[in-house]
């Protein structure tokens, strides 16, 4: 326990200022970020575009299935459904040093299970840094579930349980404010001696408001089949169903558009210092 309160602790004071690193560019991101991978509509010529894939031009992907047990399973299936879009992967759980890789491919998808694993594998890789790094230049990122919760400030609102310790709990920042993908809206319900009834414990919008008893960072809570493409600092809403924006002493909002979600992109401006006062006449 003393080693994950470090951990909480390290990635607090990179939120609050204590040891915060500069403020990255954000202008060339070119990010696809799901709940849960589904999407309603248009879900495979919207992968297309991001990558700029095509049958005809292929392109190259960087797969990082840390978060799953199975990794050779997972690349299987990715392979399947989206070889046939012009996508080819090479996996990150292939290679001796995956961060080497991210100089012979097109762009990056990270795929969902659980953030705690898949975070701890990529500080230990070194390609926490690395795709920081290259996605802040403009190479497309997909994140599917805890792909996109390594996306935001920190994993701090993570669904997942902490199997593995991390070294911190900070996470890629290349969005400004946090995410909680596969977000369920009110109560959760179970059935008891063959009748449907409320479940006692705490509700998703509970633990996010819990987060906001500790931090001030806002959080987008993204529900099944949507998804956020972030292109530079404009965001745009896919799907059908809202997203719910929760932020420190407001009432939470229903989010339709991605419109109303730009202002979290836009750098925290400095307070213009007050003119100075002109001095009085020296006195004799």
């Amino acid at each position: 326990m003393k080693n994950l309160a470090a951990a909480f602790g390290k990635a607090l004071k990179s939120i609050t200022g204590k040891g915060k690193q500069a403020e990255p560019d954000r202008e060339k991101l070119n990010l696809l970020l799901f709940s849960n991978g589904a999407l309603a509509d248009k879900k495979a010529e919207t992968i297309q575009e991001l990558y700029g894939a095509s049958p005809e031009t292929p392109k190259t992907v960087l797969y990082v299935a840390y978060a799953v047990g199975d990794q050779d399973a997972s690349l299987k299936r990715v392979q399947q459904v989206y070889g046939p879009l012009g996508i080819n992967f090479v996996s990150a759980h292939t290679s001796d040093n995956p961060a080497s890789l991210l100089d012979k491919v097109d762009g990056v998808y990270i795929t969902g299970g659980n953030t705690f694993r898949l975070i701890d594998k990529l500080q230990k890789t070194g390609l926490l840094e690395g795709i920081r790094d290259k996605v802040l230049n403009g190479m497309p990122y997909m994140g599917a579930s805890a792909g996109i919760n390594v996306t935001g400030l920190t994993i701090m609102t993570t669904n997942d349980m902490p199997i593995v310790q991390p070294e911190s709990f900070d996470a890629m920042a290349l969005v400004p404010f946090q995410i909680n993908p596969h977000y369920t809206a009110g109560k959760s319900y179970k059935e008891e001696d063959g009748k449907i009834v409320p479940y006692q414990g705490e509700s998703r919008a509970d633990r996010l408001h819990q987060y906001h008893e500790e931090n001030s960072t806002p959080i987008v809570a993204l529900p099944e089949g949507s998804a956020l493409r972030v292109r530079g600092t404009s965001l745009e809403l896919l799907g059908r169903t809202p997203a719910i924006l929760f932020r420190q002493g407001k009432e939470d909002a229903e989010i339709t558009s991605g419109k109303d979600l730009e202002f979290l992109m836009q750098p925290a401006q400095a307070k213009p210092q007050a003119p100075a006062k002109p001095k009085g006449p020296s006195a004799p």
